[in-house]
């Protein structure tokens, strides 16, 4: 079988890049808008202590989103299957770090579907064909 191509024409390669550009917003929102952040993230803070670790992890966003949207541009497919692999622990901590909350913690689906879609995505990537 004929591999599939990883460029601009593949719906594969755009959902890659979606989420790079997703994490890596959602890392600006919560650099510049820590408030709005943590509380669209399900984990409201209010003190300067809290405030600085949702910066913190702004700039891991920031850095996650930029590699992968750097490979993705390189178009090197297999690579990107094996960041997202790499990365699925991030969403994983997310949604078990809202679950630990008080409160309904919905975005914990939030986070949950984020792991399932890297999976879909690492999965398609990694294929062969």
């Amino acid at each position: 079988m004929r591999q599939v191509e990883f460029t601009h024409r593949s719906p594969l390669y755009w959902l890659c890049a979606v989420l790079a550009v997703g994490i890596f917003l959602f890392g600006i929102l919560a650099l510049f808008q820590p408030v709005f952040g943590a509380e669209l993230f399900g984990s409201p803070v209010k003190d300067a202590d809290g405030l600085r670790w949702v910066r913190s992890a702004g700039v891991r966003d920031i850095a996650l989103g930029l590699m992968l949207g750097t490979v993705v541009l390189l178009r090197q497919k297999r690579t990107v299957g094996i960041l997202i692999l790499f990365m699925i622990g991030v969403p994983i901590s997310d949604a078990w770090t809202v679950l630990s909350l008080p409160g309904p913690g919905y975005q914990a689906l939030l986070h949950a579907g984020s792991v399932l879609f890297m999976v879909a995505l690492a999965v398609l990537l990694l294929r062969r064909r």
